[in-house]
């Protein structure tokens, strides 16, 4: 009988996640165009309007939170069509009044929590505080120092209240589908001042209801960093005198015009949460349009009186299909901090993607035994059941908002100097895959730097001392190494020489973030594995193998991104490989360039100066490329499953 339940288990949750990802629309190409354009017209509105009317267009709209960007329209371009309006897009942007055009089409984006369509198994309740007085307290497991099998459990959350912070003068906007803002577990911390609705194009941000589309997503993800405490109503937030918004934006059309808005319109927020991107189907390969990026930009500049919001992003469900976070561009952009599961027993999800941009983990829902996330719900509810990426996200999101009560003075950089200085690899390491960087630093491609550890956090935040500026050394190697030709079976290594700019304005010598750009010919991208090895050694896949990628596209000018040579000297050869290691298969590829970008400071922060980092204690060596492997087989996640039971 248990073997048939967990039969069923695994049928439905793959029936789900194919339903709940759409992963039969994939091509990143096949594009539904709408009769809108996004266009950036200095002047004022009734010059934009003009300017419009010249080139018979109507200004529809301005934009929220993009200055000078309007919504125009034309009455005589169909609706929908999969072909764009070139000829039009080209008159708009030969015209010097206007600086920036693009015609709008629809993006398919999944929220990131992880629906299971079986028999709920009965979560077990952990032992009541009498602390507060919430109902689910007792269950918010993830907030005691260790579970009823004695592992330890801790993200050091009390341990942060015990420091007398709780998220107070924090704001934490949720962008989602939108946020129940009368719910009574969250309407005391509810601020309106960091939320809107850009489906409707109005300032409420609460979520439509019906029978077929119960927009509950944004609502659980707000309860997990808000809910307010002893107020007899669900659980307690992690932040819960934090206040919370909501930024409405899934629940219809998505555009580029749409998420630069809403991400723009962060500013008004410090940390914002996210828990959605691109198809976590395994053949998706998709990252923030024009318009997306200068919202991101708006965002870490101008937020925060120009210490930059917190971005904080889930880093996906697609694990099942041997998806990897590195192949969806907002999860792994290096302004935003990408946040991974870690299940109850301390090992990483069936679902949770792995990748080397990933920053730090949380605890959300794992096997089918392992209980989920407390949080609030659609009608005034409560949830026991909120899980995925989706639950990972907000719970940083939320620890982060008592970082920053503790110290407001923190840059968008500073947050994620402390998170990699303070994450803990020790509770999480039975997981395998875990290995140490020239730095001395534990990373994996599951965790990032390990556990998030709120009193940690805090406690560093204390008196911590801004990091200095970010410079980015760009290295191109030169065209005539290229291209590089390679079959199923073989691959190839190019040499990058580098002495981190040394001299001039952009020079490294501290390392943070890693971008390898990768210009790359394909008969089918799915077969392509890619790795860095750094001057001090280290080792970083930076793309695996994705089984269901038939995409004949390649990689165009596409940015791998790595936080795993954190702290490490640039200077040096770096030795990017790339490979089809499938023996028995027959396809051409070709590599036509490569640029490393390093980012990082020129002098060594001085937190590091005295730090003893020392031998990583939860492993000693690199894994093994068949490690690598098995972990990242969504065979072996099957599996896996099947013997959990």
């Amino acid at each position: 009988m248990r073997l048939v339940r967990t039969f069923l288990f695994l049928v439905f949750s793959i029936i789900g996640h194919v339903q709940y990802c759409n992963v039969n629309a994939n091509d990143e190409n096949e594009h539904v165009y709408n009769n809108h354009w996004v266009a950036e017209i200095d002047g004022g509105l009734d010059h934009a309007k003009r300017v419009a009317e010249e080139h018979g267009f109507e200004i529809e709209s301005q934009l929220v939170s993009l200055e000078d960007h309007y919504h125009l329209k034309r009455r005589d371009v169909p609706h929908r069509s999969k072909r764009s309006a070139d000829h039009h897009t080209k008159r708009l942007s030969d015209d010097s009044r206007i600086r920036f055009v693009e015609q709008q089409h629809e993006k398919r984006r999944v929220k990131r929590g992880h629906e299971i369509y079986s028999r709920a198994i009965a979560d077990r309740i952990a032992r009541s505080t009498g602390e507060l007085n919430d109902p689910q307290y007792g269950q918010q497991w993830y907030l005691d120092e260790r579970n009823d099998t004695g592992i330890p459990m801790d993200m050091g959350v009390r341990g942060a209240w015990k420091l007398g912070v709780t998220g107070r003068g924090c704001k934490v906007t949720i962008l989602d589908d939108g946020l129940e803002k009368d719910h009574p577990d969250l309407e005391e911390n509810y601020d309106a001042s960091c939320s809107y609705d850009f489906n409707d194009r109005d300032g409420d941000p609460q979520p439509r209801l019906d029978k077929t589309n119960e927009n509950k997503h944004g609502t659980r993800c707000g309860g997990e960093i808000a809910m307010v405490a002893n107020n007899g109503k669900c659980g307690v937030g992690v932040a819960f005198n934090a206040k919370i918004g909501g930024l409405r934006m899934l629940d219809g059309k998505v555009t580029d015009g749409l998420e630069g808005d809403a991400l723009g319109f962060v500013v008004n927020a410090d940390i914002s949460s996210s828990s959605w991107g691109p198809n976590d189907d395994g053949k998706t390969l998709e990252g923030p349009g024009p318009l997306a990026a200068k919202g991101i930009h708006r965002s870490i500049t101008k937020g925060r009186g120009g210490k930059g919001s917190i971005l904080v992003w889930a880093a996906g469900n697609g694990a099942m299909f041997g998806d990897n976070c590195n192949c969806d561009g907002y999860t792994s952009d290096h302004r935003t901090l990408s946040v991974s599961s870690v299940s109850e027993s301390g090992t990483s999800p069936w679902y949770s993607e792995k990748c080397a941009s990933t920053l730090t983990s949380t605890y959300s829902s794992g096997e089918a035994g392992d209980r989920k996330v407390v949080s609030t719900d659609l009608r005034h509810l409560c949830t026991n059941g909120h899980s995925g990426t989706s639950a990972a996200a907000p719970m940083a999101a939320g620890i982060l908002a008592l970082v920053l009560e503790k110290n407001p003075n923190l840059t968008w950089r500073d947050v994620q100097h402390l998170v990699v200085l303070t994450s803990r690899p020790q509770p999480l390491k039975k997981a395998s895959g875990w290995y140490v960087n020239g730095a001395g630093f534990c990373v994996s491609l599951s965790f990032g730097f390990g556990l998030i550890d709120a009193h940690g956090l805090v406690h560093k935040a204390t008196d911590w001392q801004t990091v200095p500026e970010q410079k980015t050394c760009r290295v191109t190697v030169t065209p005539d190494k290229f291209p590089k030709n390679f079959t199923s079976g073989n691959q190839v290594e190019v040499e990058i020489q580098t002495d981190g700019c040394k001299s001039q304005e952009n020079e490294v010598n501290f390392l943070e973030h890693i971008k390898l750009i990768l210009n790359l010919n394909t008969t089918k991208r799915g077969n392509i594995y890619a790795e860095i090895e750094s001057p001090s050694g280290t080792i970083t896949p930076l793309m695996l193998e994705r089984k269901f990628d038939a995409s004949k596209v390649g990689f165009k000018n596409w940015p791998l991104n790595s936080a795993h040579t954190w702290g490490e000297d640039p200077s040096g050869i770096w030795k990017f490989r790339v490979a089809d290691r499938q023996s028995d298969a027959s396809e051409e590829h070709e590599l036509l360039g490569v640029t490393l970008e390093l980012l990082g400071t020129r002098e060594m922060p001085e937190q590091y100066k005295k730090l003893d980092q020392g031998k990583c204690d939860v492993t000693d060596r690199s894994p093994t490329i068949e490690e690598i492997k098995v972990e990242h087989d969504p065979l072996y996640k099957l599996k896996h499953l099947f013997e959990s039971y």
